[in-house]
């Protein structure tokens, strides 16, 4: 069901069943749905963040509280029904704390800063892999920016996970963050690492929305964002490297102990990026670590099997070494006596 009505000119909120909203189409109406909560260790670390400065805020003076409360009137935001606001002197001093934490500045701001002056990003684009439409493997993931970015701000780089072909639009509350820079100059020429570490390996198609946004190391205020959409579609089954595993390093008896492999990957033809490692087939109760992870195709991994209570045998175990949707496993053989 879909109405207009002149009667609700602007709502937010739920009453009953219902919940009131806007988005780009205007005003509308939809059936209230609790969200489910996941409590992910990124999700709490947030909200434990939240809290920590609210709480924190409580301990500074009388003066700084007036101090904050004297800057949040001077700042103005919207609201989700494109409303005008002021923040609270709580709000601001959470929000420039929680930017500065973001950038990697422990050190908390208690007396009000003085707003500062962000450089503004009029170009963000992401290199396209390949032609477009096209199977081309997604080696880097490189970006276009004007101005460059400087090096007295820090950035906070920002992404959605892999969306649907066709889709041109993503909400604030799909992005998660990355990592940062600080200074912002120093961001990594290709944005594929930073990726791959949050998300895992890319699926053979899709797109991704990109945000990022200037932070001053000094206030802790932010500039706004600024997105780029990444488009790529990967070929499948084509030989990127090639993967060899050493002999076990090492006895173990059972109960006890732990034993290495070497597992060397070797790029093909022009290769170059971050793999992904596990490892199945192990015997129960035997668990296992890599030394890295991801780790570049153009270096050795070393992994690691704990015996705990397995039982004595020979067993074959697989390494497995993925990147996108091309995968090797390769087989070793691991003997507990």
């Amino acid at each position: 069901m879909k109405f207009t009505s002149a009667l609700i000119a602007a709502g937010s909120g739920h009453l009953g069943g219902l919940v009131v909203s806007h988005n780009r189409g205007g005003q509308y109406m939809r059936r209230r749905a609790i969200p489910t909560q996941p409590r992910t260790t990124a999700q709490r670390a947030v909200r434990n963040g939240f809290a920590a400065f609210s709480s924190a805020f409580r301990t500074i003076s009388l003066t700084q509280v007036a101090g904050w409360n004297a800057l949040g009137a001077t700042v103005t935001l919207k609201s989700k029904l494109g409303l005008t606001y002021h923040l609270t002197g709580q709000q601001l001093f959470v929000s420039c704390n929680k930017h500065l934490g973001t950038i990697g500045i422990a050190t908390q701001l208690s007396t009000a800063p003085t707003i500062p002056s962000i450089p503004g990003i009029s170009v963000f684009t992401i290199t396209q892999g390949g032609t477009p439409g096209s199977p081309a493997t997604v080696t880097a993931i490189n970006y276009t920016l004007s101005p460059a970015l400087p090096s007295n701000f820090g950035v906070v780089v920002r992404a959605t996970s892999v969306m649907s072909a066709g889709r041109t639009f993503a909400g604030k509350s799909q992005y998660r963050t990355l990592g940062y820079a600080n200074p912002a100059s120093g961001l990594a020429n290709s944005l594929l690492t930073l990726y791959t570490n949050r998300f895992g390996p890319l699926p053979q198609a899709g797109i991704i929305s990109f945000a990022l946004k200037l932070v001053d190391p000094v206030t802790g205020f932010a500039g706004p964002p600024v997105t780029a959409t990444y488009a790529y579609n990967q070929p499948v089954g084509s030989d990127l490297y090639s993967v060899a595993n050493g002999a076990q390093t090492g006895a173990t008896t059972a109960g006890s102990g732990t034993v290495t492999f070497s597992v060397t990957p070797t790029a093909i033809g022009g290769f170059s990026g971050a793999l992904y490692y596990s490892a199945s087939n192990l015997p129960a109760l035997c668990t296992y670590t890599y030394a890295h992870n991801p780790y570049s195709v153009a270096s050795p991994n070393t992994l690691s099997v704990i015996a705990a209570s397995a039982s004595p045998g020979t067993y074959t175990i697989d390494t497995i070494v993925t990147y996108g949707t091309f995968s090797v496993t390769t087989p070793a053989t691991l003997t507990i006596v």
